[in-house]
């Protein structure tokens, strides 16, 4: 996917340093380009909330509510009714007000939760209260990581499940496994389970992947972990990061600000790049 790749000097203070914690999703962002986790989690930059995200997030709510209840109780009326207990709950916080009347992100929240039950039946889940939302911290090849797993069941087949939402990953949904994989390393590391199988339930594309949890499968993301933290270290003490150009690079806030794609775009981290990305309406940290 990468067509260029180009080491951008930055401008950052002496004392920068990384996160003390590394999660999947700052894994992630560094193998799609390090330039642009520069700018997330050394320059401290974030885009606004977007509908997406607060229709995952009370999507992900309502499940966990859901599966907190005693099986009998796991009736669709009864996630409905969480949904209309929760969502407007959630919709009048302050990140996600601006998403109050957004309709289309409501339908497509009600339509996922509908979805749920289409896909499997959650009287039939076995799922104890602790093992929802279940929290990971461990150290892992040296490198300190946490995450937060939707949902551990144990029916005979001890299992990791991730809920998405949005379009069905199609050919790329061998990268949707990295996390679950990298989670089933964490259970291993943290509680000495082994975990069997992974599962990644797509609620709006009515999908569900299952794989087996492969122990080389599982220990490559623990290596690609200890990879990209030293890697960022060795970015961090040299303020040089890499801007890897991509097709994604379309859907990048920090585009306009990116040497590797405006040539003429101020150093990242200057006090002029952090001017463009405050009138682009980037929030700071």
């Amino acid at each position: 996917m990468v067509t260029k790749a180009m080491r951008i000097e930055v401008e950052q203070p002496a004392t920068a340093s990384l996160p003390k914690r590394v999660s999947y999703s700052q894994m992630s962002l560094y193998e799609q380009c390090p330039l642009k986790y520069f700018f997330s989690y050394i320059a401290g930059w974030r885009e606004p909330p977007t509908s997406a995200l607060a229709g995952g997030s009370i999507t992900h709510e309502i499940c966990e509510y859901l599966y907190r209840l005693e099986p009998q109780d796991r009736t669709l009326d009864a996630a409905m009714n969480l949904l209309r207990e929760h969502g407007p709950r959630m919709l009048r916080t302050t990140e996600y007000k601006p998403f109050e009347n957004d309709l289309k992100m409501k339908y497509s929240v009600k339509e996922a939760i509908e979805n749920l039950f289409k896909v499997e039946d959650p009287t039939q889940v076995v799922v104890q209260p602790e093992h929802i939302e279940m929290e990971l911290s461990v150290e892992i090849n040296g490198v300190n990581f946490f995450g937060k797993v939707d949902r551990f069941t144990v029916d005979g087949i001890n299992r990791v499940t991730d809920y998405k939402t949005g379009k069905s990953p199609g050919k790329f949904v061998d990268d949707k496994l990295a996390q679950p994989y990298l989670y089933a390393l964490g259970f291993k590391t943290q509680y000495e389970i082994e975990v069997d199988e992974v599962e990644l339930i797509f609620l709006n594309a009515q999908e569900v992947v299952r794989r087996p949890a492969d122990s080389g499968l599982v220990l490559a993301q623990g290596e690609k972990l200890a990879q990209m933290r030293t890697a960022s270290e060795f970015d961090v003490a040299n303020s040089s990061w890499e801007a890897r150009v991509s097709r994604l690079c379309d859907y990048c806030a920090f585009r306009e600000v990116c040497p590797a794609r405006t040539p003429d775009a101020p150093a990242p981290g200057s006090s002029q790049c952090n001017t463009k990305l405050a009138e682009a309406g980037l929030l700071h940290k």
